[in-house]
């Protein structure tokens, strides 16, 4: 089997990429860091062309919600213009396509939030990701093309993005400085571990055609949760305090997903707690760090 990753440089697809080869599968990577442009649509459809895979993960996004409130429009049209090129290259060779969508999608919502639920976007990058989660759909429906979407809930762990939550309070927390918290500590998330994430996504190859689900855990974590954990494993005296949140970029309340159908249509269920994912998510950090 061969599989290409668009955005395998990324996070997600940095971990998808090692998951696969473990097991033996042929990778082949799409991503700007190596100089290829998914906004080209002849440079893909030759990439794929020559490649002939057996499936399309898209991960590749302009994936910073914070930043999109300050880049809308290239936001949007990055987003929407690579997932069309996708697509449209996928369905020319009727290749079987896996949209890496988001919880984001869902905005602030009734948890535990299910598949059916509305679709409330609160800022450029999560509008732009609800446009391609639907067109996904759309291609589906339309053509015929074999299209899955899986919306994964707050990924953490090696490789993830030094800006995100527990990266930021690691970094204060070792250096015995503030741990600052955005609003009052009880914003809700569900911390969902990179490698149950990648394991999903490859489970997720075997959905029917239009098919979406969620990754998530089901449980609820507050941000004050996520900074007692880290201070407490790092030993660190650091205070934590608590600062106004900056309205203008759509932040999101409460956020905790469902997923019974994904574990009802592929079996799929969370393994990795969430102290023993930052554990492991605090080594590769130590790593990072150590000449810090």
């Amino acid at each position: 089997m061969k599989v290409v990753i668009t955005g395998d440089t990324g996070f997600i697809g940095r971990n998808m990429r090692t998951y696969l080869e473990k097991l033996g599968i042929e990778v082949v990577g799409y991503s700007r860091r190596r100089g290829q442009d998914l906004m080209n649509i002849d440079q893909f459809n030759d990439f794929v062309k020559n490649e002939a895979p057996d499936i399309v993960y898209h991960f590749a996004a302009e994936a910073k919600p914070g930043e999109s409130v300050l880049k809308p429009v290239e936001t949007i049209e990055m987003n929407i213009k690579t997932t069309l090129n996708v697509l449209e290259v996928s369905r020319k060779y009727d290749i079987p396509v896996l949209y890496l969508s988001t919880c984001e999608v869902y905005g602030d919502s009734k948890v535990p939030i299910t598949e059916d639920f509305p679709l409330n976007p609160p800022n450029p990058y999560a509008a732009s990701k609800t446009a391609c989660d639907r067109t996904c759909y759309a291609y589906y429906r339309s053509y015929g093309l074999d299209v899955k979407i899986v919306r994964i809930f707050n990924p953490y762990g090696p490789y993830m993005q030094l800006n995100k939550v527990i990266p930021t309070f690691y970094r204060q927390a070792i250096h015995n400085k503030s741990i600052t918290i955005y609003g009052d500590g009880t914003d809700t998330r569900d911390y969902t571990y990179i490698e149950d994430i990648v394991w999903g996504l490859w489970l997720a190859k075997d959905l029917p055609a239009g098919e979406t689900i969620n990754l998530a855990t089901g449980k609820t974590t507050t941000t004050l949760r996520i900074a007692e954990i880290i201070k407490e494993l790092t030993g660190s005296s650091s205070e934590i305090v608590f600062v106004e949140y900056p309205k203008k970029f759509g932040g999101i309340k409460h956020q905790v997903g469902s997923y019974e159908k994904a574990k009802k249509l592929i079996g799929w269920e969370p393994k990795v707690d969430l102290v023993g994912g930052i554990k492991r998510t605090i080594s590769w950090l130590e790593e990072v760090y150590k000449h810090d």
